[in-house]
């Protein structure tokens, strides 16, 4: 019999707790981690083509469900110079398959078995490269990064994860003696085609490059003890390819330094 369509409507509520932590080797070498908890909370809910509420038992597709579980970890050595008011950086590593993978969601679904789109991780290695660029100009730092995370081969799984690529900028006005930073930002993520043996998804095409804006304020609250608080929003969406509507991003930091050694600060 011919399926008869009706609309599926997933909400997800996605959020990840993060460690990132750096060793400085030299002046100019640090060794970084960067480890993080993801949570995924899933609902699904169904219609009939007219709006009307549909009532789906067990659907094969999507799962009322929270997720969790650590991601990829990042491992990396960033290099570092000054010169005069300029401040560059460097960083090279890779990420480390210890996330969650799935099967093949669409084989799976065309077996008529249960299954589960979301990945944690990608189940390779992922090598990373990036590069940035700062220059203080009383009272206000500009900056410029960006980063790439390039996926080079597929899973056990045959499933071959996105490559990422991350552009940022961001303006920084020093307030009191630089103890009250706010800020303001524009990111520019692309994340390439994903594939499952070679080919994409039934679904087609996610391939995506989205436009951000926001803006948000870091708080030296008892040095070397700072909170940051921030928010970006999609402005533009450039691809013409299916993805999830979302409000923004909302991010929460706290951070703080020391010195390992015992030595204590040097001049």
């Amino acid at each position: 019999m011919a399926p008869v369509p009706y609309y599926h409507h997933v909400d997800l509520v996605m959020s990840d707790l993060s460690l990132d932590a750096s060793y400085g080797l030299t002046s100019w070498l640090a060794a970084e981690l960067r480890f993080a908890v993801r949570i995924v909370d899933i609902t699904p809910t169904y219609s009939e083509l007219d709006g009307s509420d549909k009532l789906v038992p067990d659907d094969l597709h999507h799962h009322d469900t929270t997720i969790v579980g650590p991601t990829d970890p990042w491992l990396s050595l960033r290099f570092g110079g000054v010169l005069g008011k300029l401040t560059t950086s460097a960083r090279v590593g890779l990420t480390l398959p210890l996330g969650g993978i799935e099967q093949n969601p669409y084989a799976l679904g065309a077996a008529g078995r249960s299954h589960e789109h979301t990945q944690l991780g990608t189940g390779t290695l992922v090598p990373l490269v990036g590069m940035g660029l700062s220059c203080a100009l009383d009272p206000v730092d500009l900056s410029v990064s960006g980063l790439g995370l390039f996926s080079l081969y597929e899973n056990r799984y045959g499933f071959r994860a996105p490559s990422r690529y991350f552009l940022s900028a961001r303006a920084t006005l020093r307030l009191l003696e630089g103890a009250v930073r706010p800020y303001v930002e524009a990111d520019l993520p692309h994340e390439t085609q994903e594939l499952w043996d070679g080919a994409p998804g039934l679904e087609g095409s996610n391939e995506r490059t989205d436009l951000l804006v926001g803006a948000g304020v870091t708080w030296e609250f008892s040095k070397p003890w700072a909170v940051e608080a921030g928010f970006l929003t999609r402005v533009a969406k450039l691809t013409e390819t299916a993805t999830f509507d979302y409000p923004g991003v909302l991010q929460l930091g706290l951070s703080t330094n020391f010195d390992l050694s015992g030595a204590g600060e040097r001049d």
